[in-house]
C-alpha cells in the first residue's frame, strides 16, 4: 500500500514537472465541460490581392492630389479675391472633364467605332449616337469622381447618395438643355447658337448650386 502511495506520488511528480515544460500544457481529461470547440479556418486571401487593393488606393489617392495640386497652381492672387477655392475647383474640374469628354468622344467615334453604324438585331445605332452614349457614360462617372474628391472632398454625404443625388442633376439638366432648345428655337424663334449659349449658362449655374448644396453638401440642416 505504502510503495502504490509513493509510486502515485512520483508519477504526479513527473507530469508537472512535464507541464512546466516551455509550450507544453497540462494534460486536462477531454470532459463534456473541458472540450474545446471547433475554430473555423480563416479565409485566405489570393497571393499578392491585399498589396493589389493597397496599390489601387494609393494610386487613386496620389491622381486626386495631383489634379487638387494642378487646380491649386492656377488658382492665382487676382482670382483668390473674387472666387472662393471651392468654386474654381468646381469649375476646373468641370473643363477638365468637358475636354476629357471631346478627346474620348473622338477616339471613340473614329477608333473604337471606325465611324461604322452598329447593328444590335433590333435597332441599328449610328456611329455618333453610340460614342456621345459611351462617352456621356464614361464621363458621368468621371464627373462624379473629380467633383467628389476634388471640388467637394469634405461633403458628409454618403457615397451611395452623392452617386444618385448626382444621377438626378444630370437628368434635370438634360430635361432643362431638352425643353429649353424645344421654347428658345421652337416657340420663341430664337437662333439656336444663341438658344444653346443661354441654355448653357441656366444649366451651369443650377448644377453648381444643386452639386454644392444637395449632392456634396458639406454641412447638416438644423
Amino acid at each position: 500500500m505504502a510503495a502504490e502511495h509513493v509510486r502515485h506520488i512520483e508519477i504526479y511528480n513527473q507530469v508537472h514537472k512535464y507541464n512546466d515544460l516551455p509550450g507544453i500544457s497540462a494534460a486536462r481529461p477531454a470532459g463534456p465541460d473541458r472540450r474545446e470547440k471547433p475554430t473555423r479556418p480563416r479565409k485566405r486571401e489570393p497571393p499578392g490581392s491585399g498589396k493589389t487593393n493597397e496599390g489601387k488606393k494609393m494610386y487613386f489617392c496620389d491622381m486626386r492630389k495631383a489634379i487638387t495640386r494642378l487646380a491649386d497652381f492656377f488658382y492665382i492672387r487676382p482670382l483668390r479675391r473674387i472666387v472662393p477655392q471651392e468654386t474654381f475647383r468646381y469649375a476646373f474640374v468641370g473643363g477638365l472633364n468637358l475636354l476629357f469628354n471631346a478627346v474620348f468622344y473622338w477616339f471613340c467615334y473614329n477608333f473604337v467605332l471606325g465611324q461604322r453604324d452598329t447593328d444590335f438585331g433590333i435597332v441599328v445605332v449610328s456611329a455618333p449616337i453610340l460614342a456621345f452614349l459611351v462617352t456621356f457614360v464614361v464621363t458621368f462617372f468621371t464627373g462624379f469622381y473629380l467633383a467628389r474628391n476634388i471640388a467637394f472632398g469634405k461633403s458628409e454625404v454618403h457615397g451611395a447618395k452623392q452617386l444618385f443625388r448626382y444621377a438626378q442633376v444630370v437628368a434635370v439638366n438634360i430635361a432643362i438643355n431638352y425643353f429649353g432648345l424645344k421654347l428658345l428655337v421652337g416657340t420663341l424663334g430664337v437662333y439656336p447658337s444663341i438658344a444653346n449659349v443661354m441654355i448653357q449658362v441656366v444649366t451651369v449655374t443650377f448644377s453648381y448650386v444643386a452639386q454644392r448644396f444637395y449632392t456634396f453638401r458639406t454641412h447638416r440642416c438644423p
